[in-house]
């Protein structure tokens, strides 16, 4: 056997002169040269077979209770535990346990690692959701818990998938360690997992389970794993998991027990700090991993269709959390602007902070995956209505502010139609206006006295409020456009849609239906026929088992009756809906297609009435497109995958392209997709029985749409075209009023208007998206604004960012705001700055004004 000396200093509690590396060669390894680091653990699921108050009141605080008592039992026993979600209850409910947790940690005795607010599943969620677990996660860690640093990542049970641009999201948020348990890649156990971007993090695969039970017929499977991992040290994690428990009394009689035997590892106490910090010092290249892991068919016995149906349970779990992604982050953008034009500024950073938490926390990899009981679900849309609730206040906060300093005095009722992404965008904006008393006819107009395409969708039932559908043309990046309604005035100008029996026409497309679906997608501008046969065709089809984690298709499917057939039900200036129902043995589907004017894609909208078991609902589209590549939208990145018609996830978007065009289904709140033969499709709802018999019953609505481009999804701007069906433009009526505020010391901000039209903040790339915008967290000054940039389509280039006023100083961040040195150089202008942005890098930048 072949040994690499290494010296390294003291770490933790613990001091090893010497630490011996075995290197992979056909001899197999000697136990006794072997160390096992024993480390104890509770893996806690915040909710799973219970409900999130019984975590709170029962299995944290006893599991805890039950940690300290064997550390006062034995002086030797570490433990280490993960999300700040869980210290922040036990730190309310039960202050003098959480004060005896503190003293823990500070002996170094007590890990806390992980840095998330909760165990996220690992690709189902936004990029910046997985941000966000760390900003606020490890803002609680320092402020609460006293931890200076957490640079451990921590996700032994994520099932889902773990997204190949994780490296650089967790090292971006200090993480240089990367812990898992399923998905390592093929005959690794500790590499190097490298992002597209460059960027890694130090993986380590642990043996066996996170709860393991220790005792000596474990060595054969260490052997195995020790020659995989080429290295003489291991990490095991054991106590008792999921309900809770941790490190018992047979567990420490077993480790001394184990400690004892002589043809057996080594065994002592350790913490993961120690551990790792040990391997940093290793002079060692490590085997190098790019992409995604733990999907498909794996070393853990993986069979095609497993895990696959979390992609889609829980479907209406899975709608509200991408709704509350956007909503806050559309919230975030418009009230941090806000507080640049307040007299006395002010940022509601408690509220942004409070309602993230909950959507962080729902993100478990038990909760959004699907795999609770009912009850849990039932839990979590009630935390859903509170963020839509108090997001919609924190998103009406910023647009008020932002609506009072524009000078709407003049004729006409004022409009602001506001646009959240940083691109100018021509898109319809849903808004309500209020009217003295109901006119007969009125008009829409921009400040520029241009007739806007409206139409009048529904009345109050007063008369006094309409809620209407308006066309609003180049709405400037990241800010807004006023328009002005004008009672008892007859409009003028014309739609570009047209509609005949079974056709409807714009500028950009022409669709042919039949009572069954969608006969004809055909793209004026490519000149291409973009469907290869009947689209948005409902399939039924059966399941083999009722798993809430697995989709294992019967081969059977169910024929659906017609309830009614194709059926023109809204024909106007702004937008054409053409409606079909169909029906199941247990259940109803109501499928819309809309063409709105002056648009390129086309959309749909769904409405289910669910009670069907055993089955998973898919909507098809054939695409007219040849030898294509199909790509999938992962968090803040983008992945190529195979066609033959496995499910995979997806974020916003897929896309289908070969060397002429491409199409792309674009989602509101779907996760679940598979291509084969050309013909995409979408998952929709399912009806597995064994966690939730009643799983995703009842009534719910998504949209959907399909995108045809030239060339491929970089070429269409496909990440742009996904998250304005996911970011929509927001309308808010106002006041006659004057822009500038009554005198108020010395405060110059009070001396001017904004104009009509106006972008706050904005890029001039096609390929660069400026996905969020926020006040920096923990710092009570709006002056200080952080914006968070992301190359979507894999080129280098140079960026710049338009700002409302020249910035005082610029720097860059980690994301979780920590200044770093800057990858490129900054140069700063009189209201914007450039930069040079790598291929698929997230960049962060702290701006003070």
């Amino acid at each position: 056997m072949i040994h690499q000396l290494q010296k390294i200093g003291r770490f933790g509690w613990l001091t090893l002169a010497i630490l011996s590396i075995h290197i992979l060669s056909a001899e197999k390894p000697d136990p006794k040269d072997l160390t096992l680091h024993m480390v104890g653990n509770s893996h806690i699921d915040l909710a799973y077979r219970w409900r999130w108050n019984e975590t709170v009141d029962r299995v944290g605080p006893d599991t805890f209770e039950g940690v300290l008592r064997m550390m006062e039992k034995d002086p030797g026993l570490t433990y280490a535990q993960s999300q700040m979600a869980l210290y922040e209850q036990i730190q309310k409910n039960n202050p003098d346990l959480f004060s005896r947790i503190k003293e823990k940690i500070a002996d170094g005795r007590w890990s806390v690692v992980g840095g998330q607010w909760a165990e996220c599943d690992a690709i189902l969620p936004a990029g910046e959701s997985f941000i966000r677990q760390f900003l606020i996660g490890l803002e609680y860690a320092r402020e609460e818990l006293g931890m200076e640093r957490i640079n451990i990542g921590w996700v032994p049970d994520s099932f889902c998938g773990q997204a190949l641009t994780l490296p650089q999201i967790y090292s971006g948020c200090g993480m240089d360690y990367y812990l898992l348990r399923r998905g390592a890649p093929q005959g690794k156990r500790v590499f190097r997992w490298v992002s597209p971007d460059g960027s890694s993090v130090l993986a380590y695969a642990i043996p066996f389970s996170y709860s393991l039970a220790p005792d000596e017929g474990m060595l054969p499977g260490l052997l195995e794993w020790f020659e995989l991992a080429g290295i003489d040290h291991a990490m095991l994690l054991y106590g008792q998991g999921d309900h809770g428990g941790g490190p018992r009394e047979r567990d420490v009689e077993a480790i001394h027990r184990l400690q004892e035997l002589e043809k057996f590892p080594r065994v002592i106490y350790d913490t993961p700090e120690a551990f790792f910090k040990m391997f940093s010092e290793l002079d060692r290249e490590w085997p190098v991993h790019r992409g995604e892991m733990g999907i498909g068919v794996g070393e853990s016995g993986d069979v095609p269709g497993s895990w696959r149906g979390s992609y889609t349970s829980q479907s209406r779990t899975k709608m509200r959390n991408r709704y509350c992604e956007n909503l806050l982050l559309t919230a975030e953008k418009f009230a941090t602007i806000g507080s640049m034009f307040q007299r006395k500024p002010l940022y509601p950073r408690v509220d942004f902070r409070e309602l993230w938490k909950i959507v962080l926390r729902n993100q478990f990899h038990d909760i959004l995956p699907g795999t609770s009981i009912g009850d849990v679900f039932d839990d979590a849309m009630a935390d859903y209505d509170t963020v839509e609730k108090e997001g919609h206040r924190l998103l009406r906060f910023g647009l008020e502010v932002i609506g009072s300093r524009i000078d709407t005095r003049g004729k006409g009722i004022p409009l602001v139609i506001h646009n959240p992404n940083s691109w100018t965008r021509t898109d319809v904006a849903e808004a309500k206006i209020r009217f003295i008393q109901r006119p007969k006819k009125f008009i829409v107009k921009d400040h520029n006295g241009e007739e806007a395409l409206f139409q009048v969708n529904s009345w109050s039932n007063d008369g006094l409020i309409a809620r209407v559908s308006i066309l609003a043309e180049d709405v400037p990046g990241i800010g807004y456009k006023l328009y002005r309604v004008f009672p008892d005035q007859r409009i003028e100008r014309e739609s570009d849609l047209e509609v005949r029996r079974n056709s409807v026409e714009n500028e950009f497309v022409r669709v042919k239906w039949d009572d069954a679906g969608v006969t004809s997608i055909y793209d004026k501008r490519l000149k291409e026929e973009t469907l290869a046969g009947r689209g948005n065709v409902l399939q039924l089809l059966g399941e083999t088992g009722s798993s809430s984690w697995d989709l294992m298709l019967s081969g059977e499917e169910f024929p659906l009756e017609t309830v009614e057939k194709a059926e023109v039900i809204e024909s106007g200036p702004v937008r054409v809906v053409v409606r079909w129902k169909d029906r199941s043995e247990n259940s109803l589907f109501i499928r819309d297609l809309i063409l709105y004017a002056d648009a390129p894609r086309v959309d749909f909208a769904m409405t289910l009435d669910w009670h069907d078991h055993d089955k998973v609902l898919k909507v098809a589209f054939p695409a007219r497109v040849k030898n294509g590549r199909a790509f999938y939208e992962q968090p803040y990145g983008y992945i190529e995958r195979s066609t033959d018609g496995t499910e995979w996830p997806a974020q916003n978007w897929v896309d289908l392209s070969d060397e002429s065009f491409g199409v792309s289904l674009l989602n509101n709140g779907k996760y679940g997709f598979d291509i084969k033969d050309n013909v995409v499709r979408m998952s929709i709802v399912r009806g597995a029985r064994d966690m939730d018999p009643r799983m995703d019953g009842g009534v719910q609505s998504f949209s959907y749409a399909w995108y045809a481009h030239s060339g491929d999804w970089r070429t269409g701007d496909v990440a742009q075209r996904a998250l304005e069906l996911n970011q929509p433009l927001v309308a808010l009526q106002e006041n006659h009023h004057a822009g500038n505020l009554p005198d108020w010391g010395t405060w110059r901000i009070n001396e001017f208007s904004l104009p009509s039209e106006h972008s706050f903040f904005s890029i001039n790339s096609d390929h660069v998206i400026l996905s969020a915008l926020k006040v920096q967290q923990g710092d009570w000054s709006p002056a200080n604004v952080v914006l968070r940039i992301f190359e979507t389509e894999g080129r280098d280039g140079v960026v710049t960012v338009n700002l409302p006023d020249r910035p005082k100083k610029i720097v860059e961040t980690n994301h979780v705001e920590e200044p770093r040195e800057p990858r490129t150089e900054i140069v700063t202008g009189e209201d914007n700055f450039h930069f040079r942005i790598g291929h698929n890098q997230i960049r962060t930048f702290l701006l003070e004004f």
